[in-house]
């Protein structure tokens, strides 16, 4: 971690994008740069999508975070991608609501475990139609901001990171709950980019998740996303990751 503190002492801001509520943004990070999610005005909750920047098959892959790191993660924790990259795509070097830990039901901050809210299982569940769940929103962000059509979008969008998200397992039942995010403004969750990166951020449209989702009725805040560049020198000794080294033979000979 000491190579992280060093590179975000005094680094300077290059960009900022505030997301609006109910909607989601893009945002590009170079490797070796900063970037920061942080609650502007209120309680929010934001489900965050990596992709590597110029490969958008090596993506988030929450499963696979989860397996190394737990259900949810924090300062020192990473972002890994899915197969065949296998990788860090992103350290945590920053959380604000560290203090929060696991509370008395089990829950925590920064889940790795909801996959996001959507409008198919809201259709499944509710017979309604919505359009600013949070798989939509990063699918119009990301369709906005690469040119793709919405349909060519849409695969592409992946399990999330929850920021700022408190949740946890009933110990009775084994089911997922979520409860009101201690996010206050000013708390923020940073990372240091270990790839070129396009991320994707929905400011959710439950608002703290203490309540109903997949609908209007939660009151909502924008979030910003901030990325830094450290001062040249600060990254002596640093390379980005390679990809993963397994040959994917699979025991078959030649792929």
């Amino acid at each position: 971690m000491a190579l992280y503190r060093r590179a975000a002492l005094g680094a300077t801001r290059i960009s900022q994008t505030v997301v609006s509520p109910r909607d989601a943004a893009c945002f590009w990070v170079a490797a070796g740069q900063i970037f920061r999610i942080s609650s502007l005005e209120g309680s929010q909750v934001g489900d965050l999508n990596l992709w590597q920047a110029d490969n958008l098959f090596e993506r988030f892959y929450s499963g696979k975070t989860r397996a190394l790191h737990g259900t949810h993660i924090t300062t020192g924790q990473r972002m890994w991608s899915s197969f065949p990259y296998l990788r860090p795509m992103a350290t945590i070097i920053h959380d604000s609501l560290n203090w929060y830990g696991i509370d008395r039901f089990g829950g925590s901050v920064h889940d790795v475990i909801g996959t996001r809210c959507d409008p198919y299982t809201n259709a499944l569940l509710s017979g309604g139609q919505y359009h600013q769940c949070c798989h939509s929103n990063l699918t119009r962000a990301l369709a906005a901001e690469t040119g793709m059509s919405l349909s060519q979008a849409e695969p592409h969008v992946h399990d999330v990171l929850n920021v700022f998200m408190c949740t946890g397992f009933t110990r009775d039942t084994g089911q997922y709950f979520m409860k009101a995010s201690p996010v206050r403004p000013g708390d923020y969750l940073e990372f240091f980019a270990e790839v070129d990166l396009l991320g994707a951020l929905s400011a959710c449209p439950g608002g703290d998740c203490s309540a109903k989702h997949s609908s209007d009725a939660a009151k909502c805040h924008p979030l910003l996303i901030e990325v830094f560049a450290p001062i040249e020198g600060r990254l002596t000794g640093w390379a980005p990751p390679e990809l993963n080294s397994y040959d994917q033979s699979h025991s078959g000979g030649n792929s």
